[in-house]
């Protein structure tokens, strides 16, 4: 927003100082038209003479006058008068001061304010325009000392606004450079507005990536301790298995007890599913519970001891497999294969091997 403000009061300035550059130009540009226009018009004070009068008919002598006025004044007022009883509106003058500055390209609005015999005489019936237009230079004749018999001519010219500017290569200039300036600022603005939104939104992206990679990175830390607390407490579970095992009878008397219904599994190798019991050569016995009493009945109670990782999931870990193992699944079916071997660790002649793909085979060696 402080950017905005900025770049807001840059603009208004430099075209307040543009403004006031251009106005000085225009004023500038608008004397010098007058300086040239002044010009003209005495041009034109001697063509409106020698249109009118044409030749000179004899020579003031200097000697005759009665006052100071110099004879070549007095010649002076004395065309004028007869260009005023010619034409006593000096419509031709204004006419020829008009087309002459016509001629020089400039075109203006003129008027002319005579006085004549003690009388104003103005070639325009607008009021309004001689004040509103430039008064040019008074050229003043005299006769004598006598103010009312003075004649006056006063030219009084309005330039358009185009005038002045088709005449001023300085207002072409600053103009230029103004658009130039005020264009490089509002594009170097945009430029550095749109680089910044850009930088925004990368920053903006770049802490969402951050965000998501810390949630992540918790949502792994709590799965890694979750699987650590799980695995302790396995172990923890092992570890009492294998205390109540070591506590257990030894086998001898168990199978020789007729109340407990033994299977042979293998060569001097029992199993009472009722109890977990399994009994190799009447020195090793060991009780096999949950999970792994499952997943050992499941073993010897299907052909050649195979089971697949669906079998197990299903019918020991008892978990839906609706859509497909996943990794999970086949985690829990690695860890109750683990648990089972760690109990049958004592008996030699029993091997679960994995099946590549498919699952694992319970093998008796000694069968």
């Amino acid at each position: 927003m402080k950017q905005k403000i900025l770049m807001i009061v840059c603009c208004v300035g430099l075209t307040f100082l543009f403004g006031w550059w251009l106005q000085s130009a225009f004023h500038i540009q608008q004397n010098k038209l007058c300086s040239e226009s002044s010009l003209v018009f005495t041009d034109v004070l001697q063509r409106e003479k020698t249109l009118q009068i044409g030749r000179v008919f004899g020579n003031y002598n200097p000697q005759k006058s009665p006052n100071a006025i110099s004879g070549a004044e007095k010649s002076e007022w004395c065309d004028q008068d007869f260009l005023f009883y010619r034409d006593s509106t000096r419509t031709l003058l204004d006419s020829l001061f008009r087309t002459t500055l016509l001629e020089r390209k400039i075109e203006a609005n003129t008027a002319i304010r005579c006085k004549w015999n003690g009388h104003v005489i103005n070639t325009s019936s607008d009021s309004i325009f001689y004040e509103e237009a430039i008064p040019l230079k008074q050229f003043i004749y005299r006769i004598d000392e006598n103010p009312d018999r003075n004649i006056m001519l006063q030219a009084y010219i309005q330039f358009p606004f185009g005038t002045v500017w088709r005449h001023s290569p300085l207002m072409w200039i600053i103009v230029g450079g103004w658009l130039l300036l005020f264009g490089s600022v509002t594009g170097g603005y945009c430029f550095w507005y749109r680089k910044m939104q850009r930088v925004a939104e990368q920053e903006l992206q770049l802490k969402q990536k951050e965000q998501e990679q810390l949630v992540l990175n918790q949502q792994q830390e709590e799965e890694r301790l979750e699987l650590q607390r799980q695995q302790e407490n396995l172990k923890q579970h092992q570890q009492e298995l294998l205390e109540k095992e070591k506590r257990l009878p030894i086998p001898e008397p168990l199978i020789q007890d007729k109340r407990i219904k033994w299977v042979e599994l293998s060569k001097d190798l029992f199993f009472n599913e009722e109890h977990g019991d399994l009994c190799y050569k009447n020195d090793t016995n060991i009780r096999l519970t949950e999970n792994s009493l499952r997943l050992f009945c499941s073993f010897i109670q299907v052909e050649q001891q195979k089971l697949t990782y669906e079998n197990i999931c299903i019918d020991v870990l008892s978990r839906s497999i609706k859509n497909g193992l996943s990794k999970t699944d086949r985690d829990a079916v690695a860890n109750a294969i683990r648990h089972l071997r760690t109990h049958l660790k004592q008996i030699a002649v029993i091997k679960i091997e994995p099946i590549r793909g498919i699952g694992y085979q319970m093998i008796f060696l000694n069968s």
